[in-house]
């Protein structure tokens, strides 16, 4: 058998689906049968009874597929529609005059039908079939009718379900797409206002420097595109310039710890998430200090949990600091990209340390191993 052939979409698959499904109503019907001529003077063999009843049944191999594409075609139901009902009336008498005359053929070859009907003439044995068996192939086709619709309906559910999915999906992706477009103009303006700042200081060397660094960060953001997701040693390596160039501002006054478990660097995070956090803690800890300021980042591990955070030792939140009213972009965009990529198991908290003075910002998400061939989440 070749492999097309193999497939469950197969024609002949179908087929015999359907001849395994009708073959149990006709397999009724030979035993009804044969259980009723038991009474009878001359009692019918039982393989008799199942070639005069079983091969009518199979009328309804060919019909079932013709009827599912006429309820897509015309379904039954609300408004009514006089066409539908009169399209399927006249297929459902279609069907019992193929019925009929299936079963008169069985039964003249295999039953001496003509002769036991009293010598009656074929197309008169037809029609008593017809008249006899109308009410049953009536129910049987309003049952197909009625599957036919049920599958149909579920069909269209699901495909309801999928548009609704891939809306959604779409949807994320538009929302963090916005969010990224917002934090790259964010942090370059604020490096760029950094760098006029030394230029109106007339410390050229240094601004120079601040410039070939910002240049390598938008060479790898370009590179990046819309990914929403990168390996923590990207997201380290692009985070090392911004700290650099926020050394070359502060020059002694910012010193960086770094406590990066390199097993980790093949981890999946979202695009500059530790970016806006460090800005926060420089702004708000180092800035605010008369002397020099320490900033520690770390990632380590905590079972199936990634952990990262940025500490500063500056003064601390202010009294009656509350995270989820938090005004500051980098915060707010923080909170809101962790939430459309990982749901509630991407969170941020921003806290007092265990020990010493100063703000810790924490965030957790997903342990997830970044694809090796590069296909990141956009």
């Amino acid at each position: 058998m070749s492999p097309v052939e193999q497939t469950p979409s197969s024609p002949w698959r179908r087929v015999l689906k359907w001849v395994a499904v009708w073959s149990a109503p006709g397999m009724f019907s030979a035993v009804e049968t044969y259980f009723f001529s038991l009474s009878a003077q001359r009692p019918m063999p039982f393989w008799r009874a199942v070639v005069t009843q079983l091969p009518a049944w199979y009328v309804w191999v060919p019909v079932t597929p013709l009827v599912l594409l006429l309820v897509r075609r015309w379904p039954l139901g609300r408004p009514f529609q006089a066409k539908a009902w009169a399209g399927h009336g006249v297929t459902c008498l279609g069907v019992g005059g193929l019925f009929a005359l299936a079963y008169s053929l069985c039964q003249d070859a295999f039953s001496s039908g003509l002769a036991a009907a009293g010598a009656l003439s074929f197309s008169s044995m037809v029609l008593r079939y017809i008249l006899g068996w109308m009410p049953m192939v009536a129910m049987t086709y309003a049952a197909v009718v009625a599957v036919a619709q049920s599958l149909a309906s579920q069909e269209r559910a699901r495909e309801k379900e999928r548009q609704a999915a891939a809306l959604a999906v779409e949807l994320a992706e538009a929302r963090l797409l916005a969010l990224q477009v917002q934090l790259h103009p964010h942090f370059l303006f604020n490096t760029l206002n950094a760098i006029v700042v030394l230029v109106r200081a007339n410390e050229t060397d240094t601004a120079a420097r601040m410039l070939v660094l910002l240049s390598d960060i938008l060479r790898r953001l370009l590179q990046q595109g819309a990914t929403q997701e990168v390996s923590l040693r990207d997201e380290v390596a692009v985070l090392s310039r911004y700290l650099e160039i926020q050394q070359l501002r502060f020059q002694d006054r910012l010193r960086v710890t770094w406590e990066v478990d390199d097993a980790l660097l093949d981890a999946r995070v979202p695009n500059l998430v530790l970016q806006p956090l460090v800005e926060n803690a420089i702004r708000h800890g180092v800035s605010a200090r008369s002397a020099a300021g320490r900033l520690r980042i770390g990632a380590r591990r905590r079972g199936d949990v990634l952990e990262l955070v940025v500490e500063d030792d500056g003064p601390g939140l202010p009294e009656g600091f509350d995270l989820e009213r938090s005004p500051g972009i980098g915060l707010s965009n923080t909170r809101a990209r962790l939430s459309q990529l990982y749901g509630e198991a991407g969170r941020v908290s921003v806290g007092a340390p265990s020990q010493g003075v100063g703000t810790v910002a924490t965030v957790l998400l997903p342990l997830l191993p970044f694809p090796v061939s590069g296909g990141a989440r956009g």
